[in-house]
C-alpha cells in the first residue's frame, strides 16, 4: 500500500480544518494557535497527520513557527489565497539547509533502495518520472514538483527504512516548497528528468554506490535551478 497516497487526502482535509477552526475562534496574525496535541483532540486527528498539517500551513505562508514558543497566526492569513512564490520557513531554517539534508539523507536512502528494487518498483519510478516530464512539457509547473516528489517518496519507500521515510514524507511541504513555482529556468527542468534516469538505471543493476553518486548530482543540480547555493557562504 502506498503510504503518502492514503495519507495525503486526510492531511489536506486537517489543513482547511485547522484553517475553519481558526476562522471561527477569531484568532487574528500574531495570535497563538493551539498546539500539536490540542489539534489532534479537538479533530480527532493523529499527531503525526497534525504535525504534517501544521507543516503544511507553514509553507503556505498561514502561520509561523517559532523555536520553543509554538505556532502563531502568519500575517499571510488574511489573504484569501495563499502565497506560493516565497521562502516561509526562515525562522526554522534556510533553503540550503534543506538541500543539504537531502543530499545526506536521499543520498543514503537510494543506496537502501537499490538492494529491494523489484522491476515493478523500476516501472513505477518510470512511470511517475514520465508524468514529471509530460508536466514540465505542459508547463504544469506545481504537477510536475508533485510528481518530483512523488518519486523521491516512492525510493524512500523502496527502501524499506520506516524512520526515513516518515521523516521524509513529514518533510513534504517544506521539500516542495523548495521547488516551488515560478521557476526562475523552465527550460532547465528537464535536466531533472534525465537525471531521475540515471538513478532509476543504477538502481534497475541494483548498483547502490552508483545511484548514490546520481541522487547527490541531482540534488546538487536542482538547488542551482532554483538558485539555492547549495554550500552555504
Amino acid at each position: 500500500m502506498h503510504v503518502e497516497k492514503d495519507r495525503r487526502p486526510v492531511t489536506t482535509q486537517l489543513v482547511q480544518q485547522i484553517r475553519r477552526l481558526m476562522t471561527e475562534t477569531g484568532l487574528k496574525p500574531g495570535d497563538r494557535v493551539p498546539s500539536q496535541r490540542e489539534l489532534a483532540q479537538r479533530l480527532g486527528a493523529s499527531r503525526p497527520t497534525v504535525r504534517e498539517a501544521v507543516l503544511q500551513l507553514e509553507g503556505m505562508g498561514l502561520i509561523r513557527i517559532e523555536p520553543a514558543r509554538g505556532a502563531f497566526v502568519a500575517e499571510g492569513f488574511d489573504r484569501p489565497e495563499a502565497d506560493l512564490t516565497g521562502w516561509t520557513f526562515e525562522q526554522r531554517f534556510s533553503e540550503v539547509e534543506v538541500y543539504q539534508l537531502r543530499f545526506a539523507l536521499e543520498g543514503f536512502t537510494v543506496q537502501l533502495a537499490a538492494r529491494h528494487a523489484s522491476q515493478d518498483d523500476i516501472a513505477r519510478l518510470s512511470d511517475l518520472n514520465e508524468a514529471m516530464r509530460t508536466a514540465i512539457e505542459q508547463t504544469r509547473f506545481r504537477d510536475a514538483m508533485e510528481a518530483d516528489f512523488a518519486l523521491h517518496m516512492a525510493i524512500a519507500e523502496i527502501a524499506g527504512n520506516r524512520a526515513i521515510r516518515d521523516i521524509i514524507g513529514l518533510y513534504r511541504p517544506i521539500i516542495t516548497r523548495s521547488q516551488r513555482p515560478p521557476v526562475q529556468e523552465p527550460a532547465r527542468l528537464q535536466e531533472a528528468f534525465v537525471e531521475h534516469g540515471a538513478i532509476l538505471r543504477a538502481l534497475s543493476r541494483r548498483d547502490g554506490e552508483t545511484a548514490a553518486v546520481a541522487m547527490r548530482y541531482h540534488i546538487v543540480q536542482s538547488s542551482d535551478r532554483m538558485k539555492v547555493p547549495f554550500i552555504a557562504s
